[in-house]
């Protein structure tokens, strides 16, 4: 009686074990990256035939051959549910060989602490049955891991608490069921495997909310983020058409008081004081420069912001000088031209504020054959300190999180990034596709 129920319990839960395996590599496929959406009943199908192929694979074929076949599935529904870039194959191949090697080291490592710790198993199928449910609640865990590795969202997005409470209930869930696993060897009645089955469906799903939680505090964070850029670009706008209606309202008092200047500068002539009216005339040229709104680009907010750093620099009495060529800025987002050029040029003044000597920023824009080449040079007094992943910020209380932004914003247009810098200069050079 004892070993039908245990052969009964071990039929069911190696079926929801592999529900829940295609869950896990269905939803790895929908948060990795998608250019299709379907209708969920086309899902749905994929599910279903998918589970099937697998469930066979397992039944009549070897390791190897289940392998390939697993590699081969998953890659044929990725690709025509989920993203039909040919890239994306590969990244599902990979995630599967991925998966196949970190269940060998979960085994193994299964398998030392039970040795370790004396933790036996009388029956071989409870056995296996166990070492399958401990790898799924890993694979779950792996694979969202994997996501975030892949679209590098590093551990700033995510607070350590946040993420050690992740990774708490997968643990749990695997002392959890090797307990129960372990006890349903001494005696087990068929109220035992409805309890029993109970226990490992509630597991199983409370697995699959805490993760899309954790997926969604990602999320969150990554929209709280974006949020702060739309602020700033919201906060430049507003500084750069205060600062015109400024302008406007001193220009209209010079406008009024032109007739006295004009009178002013042909009585000097008159008196032959030319050196006085001519010292007079250039005056009035530099009072009516700081009233012209220059044009650097055609792109109307990248505009603002070169407009706004420049007075920025003036303050600081930093050399802000614009080389910008013939380019079509368009294709990029407004929030992200303000992301990478308000970030950089920032940094770059901030440098150049602090050199002991030339106080001096450079920026550079052109196009080259089908690509967009920006480059920022500062003068700087030291070289930068470098971070794990970026250069620490010598700004009190700031985190340097200025060019991770810049990364992620670029990594959206394929754009990448190069920095280099020695005793006097720091440079940044960045190449954008522009088709």
């Amino acid at each position: 009686m004892v070993n039908n129920s245990i052969a009964i319990l071990v039929q069911i839960i190696t079926f929801l074990l592999g529900l829940f395996s295609t869950y896990i590599i269905f939803d790895f496929m929908s948060r990795l990256g998608r250019t299709l959406y379907y209708k969920k009943y086309f899902y749905v199908i994929g599910y279903i035939g998918f589970t099937f192929i697998i469930f066979l694979s397992k039944m009549f074929c070897g390791e190897l051959l289940n392998l390939f076949i697993t590699l081969a599935a998953t890659s044929a529904v990725g690709y025509f549910l989920y993203n039909n870039k040919k890239i994306y194959i590969f990244y599902y191949s990979m995630y599967i060989v991925f998966l196949a090697v970190f269940q060998i080291i979960v085994a193994s490592l299964f398998q030392f602490i039970c040795l370790k710790f004396n933790i036996n198993f009388y029956n071989t199928d409870i056995l296996i049955l166990t070492v399958s449910t401990v790898m799924q609640f890993a694979n779950l865990s792996a694979s969202r891991l994997f996501i975030i590795f892949y679209k590098k969202k590093k551990i700033e997005r995510i607070t350590p608490m946040q993420y050690l409470n992740f990774l708490v209930l997968p643990v749990f869930s695997i002392f959890y069921i090797t307990t129960l696993m372990m006890y349903i060897q001494v005696y087990l009645s068929m109220e035992d495997i409805i309890l029993l089955l109970a226990n490992v469906v509630s597991i199983i799903v409370l697995n699959i909310f805490i993760t899309n939680i954790f997926g969604s505090i990602s999320k969150n964070n990554e929209l709280k983020s974006e949020l702060q850029l739309y602020e700033q670009q919201a906060k430049i706008q507003y500084e750069y058409y205060t600062s015109l209606e400024s302008k406007y309202k001193n220009s209209r008092k010079i406008i009024h008081d032109m007739k006295n200047h004009l009178q002013t500068i042909e009585h000097l002539y008159q008196l032959q004081e030319n050196e006085k009216a001519q010292r007079y005339t250039e005056d009035m040229y530099k009072m009516f420069d700081k009233f012209i709104h220059k044009c650097y680009t055609s792109n109307k907010v990248l505009n603002i912001i070169i407009n706004d750093k420049v007075q920025r620099a003036e303050s600081f009495e930093v050399e802000l000088n614009c080389k910008i060529g013939d380019v079509d800025l368009d294709f990029i987002k407004d929030i992200d031209l303000t992301t990478i050029f308000s970030n950089l040029l920032d940094n770059a003044i901030e440098g150049a504020k602090a050199a002991a000597e030339e106080k001096n920023t450079l920026l550079k824009v052109d196009s080259f054959n089908d690509f967009i080449v920006i480059n920022i040079t500062n003068s700087i007094n030291k070289p930068p300190v470098k971070g794990d992943y970026t250069f620490k910020s010598t700004k009190k209380n700031h985190k340097g999180l200025g060019l991770q932004n810049v990364r992620m914003a670029l990594e959206k247009y394929e754009g990448t990034m190069r920095i280099d810098y020695d005793e006097k200069n720091f440079k940044v050079n960045i190449v954008i596709p522009s088709n």
